[in-house]
C-alpha cells in the first residue's frame, strides 16, 4: 500500500522522549505512513529501542543531521520526502485516536497546512488552574503595536491555557502554527523558504503562507499532547537543551527576522528570560529537584541573574494592537 503522510519526529528539548512518541504514533495512526526520525545525536539506546517498537509495522528511516538546530535539518530532508502529505511532530509530542483522520479529512476538504489542537502537560510554569491539560495552541495571530513610534509584532494565542472543553468546535483559519505538531502538502513545504531559526521560524513561515495565498487551518478533531518540560531530563538530554537554546542562537533568530520582514519582537527580551528560565529548571530536575520547587527555584534566578524587560514593553498590548494578516473566513467547499 502506498504511504500517504511522512511523519517526521524532531527532536525539541531532548531525546529521552522519543520512544514514547513514537508509540503513540504507530497507536493512533491508522492510515499508511513512513516515520523518519532526524537524529541529532540519539544515544544508540534510544535509536534502538525505537527501532525494536517500530519493527516492521512502518518503513522506518533514521537520518544523521550531525550537531544542527530543527528546521535547518528539516529543510535538508524536505527534498527527500515522496509522500503527498507531511506531518511534523515533536518528539516531546504525543498524538491521540483520530488525529491523523482528521487531519486528512480538512486536507480533503482544501486545506493545504494545518495545526492540529496542541495541548499541554503542566511543566514549566505550574498552572494554578491545576488542569492536567490545558490549551497551549490552537488558535493563533500576528499582531502589531506601535510603542514611542517603533512598530513591534507579537504573538497572540486566544484561549491559551483553557480547558480542552472551553475551545471552539468549529476549524478556522490562523496565522501560524507551532512545530510541536504540524500537517502540511509537501509540495508546499518544498515552495518555502525554510529559515535556519531557533524561534520565530513559524512566524517566518506563516507570513510566508499568507504572502503565497495559502492559509492555515485549525483542526479542532486533531488533537496532540505535549511534555512541557515535565519529565527529569538525563545529561545527553541536558546537552541538546543547550545547544538548542543557546542565546547567541535566539539573538541571530531575531535578527534574520528583522532583515527578512522588517520587525522587531515586543517580547524578545522575554525570550530569552524565558530560554534561561527553561534551563535553570532542567539542570533543577536533572539533579532530582521535584517539578514545583523547580519552577521556582528558575523564576528565582530569573529574577536575580536576568536583564529585566524594558518599561516601556512590560504592558498587555493587545488592546492597542492591530493585526498584521487579514485571513479568510472559510473554506471555498
Amino acid at each position: 500500500m502506498s504511504e500517504l503522510v511522512t511523519i517526521v519526529v524532531v527532536p525539541r528539548d531532548r531525546f529521552s522522549s522519543a520512544i514514547e512518541c513514537v508509540e503513540s504514533i504507530l497507536q493512533h495512526t491508522h492510515v499508511p505512513i513512513r516515520l523518519a526520525i532526524l537524529d541529532f545525536g540519539y544515544p544508540l539506546g534510544v535509536l534502538e529501542q525505537v527501532k525494536r517498537v517500530v519493527g516492521q509495522l512502518v518503513p522506518l528511516e533514521i537520518v544523521p543531521c550531525g550537531r544542527t538546530i530543527p528546521m535547518a535539518a528539516f529543510r535538508d530532508y524536505v527534498a527527500k520526502i515522496t509522500t503527498p502529505y507531511t506531518a511534523w511532530v515533536d518528539n516531546d509530542t504525543y498524538v491521540t485516536p483520530g488525529w491523523m483522520t482528521a487531519l486528512l479529512a480538512r486536507a480533503s476538504a482544501g486545506a493545504k497546512v494545518i495545526l492540529p489542537i496542541t495541548l499541554e502537560c503542566e511543566g514549566l510554569d505550574v498552572d494554578r488552574q491545576k488542569l492536567p491539560l490545558r490549551n497551549h495552541v490552537s488558535h493563533a495571530e500576528l499582531r502589531k503595536v506601535t510603542v514611542d513610534g517603533k512598530d513591534y509584532v507579537f504573538d497572540y494565542k486566544p484561549f491559551r491555557r483553557a480547558a480542552p472543553e472551553a475551545l471552539p468546535k468549529e476549524a478556522a483559519t490562523i496565522d501560524f502554527f507551532e512545530l510541536h505538531t504540524f500537517f502540511a502538502e509537501t509540495e508546499v513545504l518544498r515552495k518555502l523558504d525554510l529559515p535556519p531559526m531557533v524561534v520565530r521560524e513559524h512566524i517566518d513561515i506563516g507570513i510566508q503562507l499568507h504572502r503565497m495565498g495559502i492559509p492555515i487551518w485549525n483542526e479542532p478533531q486533531a488533537v496532540v499532547h505535549f511534555d512541557n518540560i515535565q519529565h527529569r531530563p538525563t545529561m545527553a538530554d541536558l546537552r541538546f537543551f543547550f545547544y538548542r537554546w543557546d542565546e547567541k542562537k535566539i539573538d541571530a533568530s531575531h535578527q534574520l527576522f528583522r532583515e527578512r520582514w522588517g520587525y522587531d519582537f515586543y517580547n524578545e527580551q522575554f525570550m530569552k528570560n524565558w530560554s534561561f528560565r527553561r534551563k535553570v529548571y532542567s539542570v533543577c530536575r536533572y539533579i532530582g529537584l521535584p517539578q514545583k520547587p523547580a519552577d521556582f527555584v528558575s523564576r528565582v534566578f530569573n529574577k536575580l541573574l536576568r536583564k529585566p524587560i524594558p518599561e516601556k514593553l512590560r504592558k498587555d498590548p493587545l488592546q492597542e494592537s492591530t493585526l498584521v494578516m487579514q485571513r479568510e473566513p472559510s473554506l471555498n467547499r
